[in-house]
């Protein structure tokens, strides 16, 4: 893989979103809050399911498997306007259960989609639909949710459940979380220090910072990074990329990673429980980014990772990236 495609800014370019899910996740809710930023309007009735330009697409009552009349009707009710909201969505939580009718018929209207209608397909892995619904989708891996175990070990530890959110957001593994359990931290002090240093940091120190293996340090650095690519700093991406990739593949991909989880927590804004729901920085970038333009970047960020795993140069790959970042304000 030679270069990272880019994508128009503010266009859901595939009719078809393919998420990847992992084993245990809650499909429908994970769904709603992804179908709510891109319907873009009322976001607790999509939550709730009940917004009308809402379609869930489920088996049966009684059966297991979606058969090609359901798909049928949901092309049917493509062919109308959306009724509030931006776009039609038309949510599958377990995309494996279509029928191969069912599944051919969406590989149809996937062929010629309905202008307004997007898909939400969600799968656990890539493998459980149609090779050629897979090539016609925007594919994003769905990031794990935090280990409720560890959050309940940090507050046993004298953490405010907060702080363990924040925490378990932060860290990456066992091993980091284990500093914090080991002796508590003044985890506000930290992150306010963390955030002070990234705002004001060049691009070589942000870059240290983006990279560090303490994790307050390196979660601020990160959001802090975003946010000034966002707000559009005079040549903050170029000096990024470069100095970022300076730190050597291995923590190209650790970065990447952590700007994938931390670009999720966005997509989701505080429309469903997560670990950054009470995390200040996130939630001041929820208000400035477009959560399409946003669901975009974190499929971005994925084929970057993959890039880079293929040995594609490293200050190509991110300097791609940042450039996407800079297209995410809204308006």
């Amino acid at each position: 893989m030679g270069t990272v495609a880019t994508e128009k800014p503010g266009v859901c370019e595939a009719a078809s979103i393919l998420v990847l899910v992992p084993g245990g996740a809650d499909r429908r809710r994970e769904g709603r809050a992804l179908a709510a930023s891109l319907v873009g309007d009322e976001l607790g009735l999509v939550l709730r399911g009940v917004h009308p330009d809402l379609i869930e697409l489920l088996p049966p009552e009684g059966k297991e498997r979606i058969g090609i009349d359901q798909v049928r009707e949901v092309i049917r009710l493509g062919q109308f306007a959306p009724a509030q909201g931006r776009r039609k969505v038309c949510l599958v939580p377990h995309a494996e259960s279509l029928t191969p009718e069912a599944a051919n018929a969406l590989l149809k209207v996937l062929e010629e989609p309905p202008r307004d209608l997007a898909f939400l397909l969600l799968v656990e892995e890539a493998a459980d639909v149609l090779p050629t619904i897979l090539s016609r989708s925007r594919v994003v891996r769905l990031p794990p949710r935090s280990s409720h175990d560890a959050l309940l070990r940090l507050v046993r530890a004298g953490y405010r459940e907060e702080e363990g959110r924040y925490l378990v957001a932060a860290a990456r593994g066992e091993e980091e979380m284990s500093g914090f359990l080991e002796a508590r931290q003044d985890v506000a002090a930290l992150r306010e220090e963390a955030k002070s240093e990234a705002r004001l940091a060049d691009a070589g120190r942000l870059a240290e910072m983006a990279t560090s293996l303490r994790p307050i340090e390196r979660h601020e650095a990160i959001l802090s990074l975003l946010a000034r690519l966002v707000a559009g700093e005079a040549g903050l991406r170029v000096a990024a990329a470069r100095a970022l990739s300076q730190q050597g593949r291995e923590g190209i991909l650790g970065f990447l990673e952590d700007l994938f989880f931390r670009s999720f927590d966005l997509v989701r804004g505080e429309l469903s429980p997560s670990p950054s729901a009470s995390d200040d920085g996130v939630a001041l970038l929820v208000r400035k980014v477009d959560p399409d333009r946003t669901l975009g970047f974190v499929a971005a960020i994925e084929r970057a990772r993959r890039a880079v795993e293929v040995y594609t140069p490293g200050e190509a790959v991110l300097l791609s990236v940042f450039v996407l970042a800079g297209r995410l304000r809204r308006g």
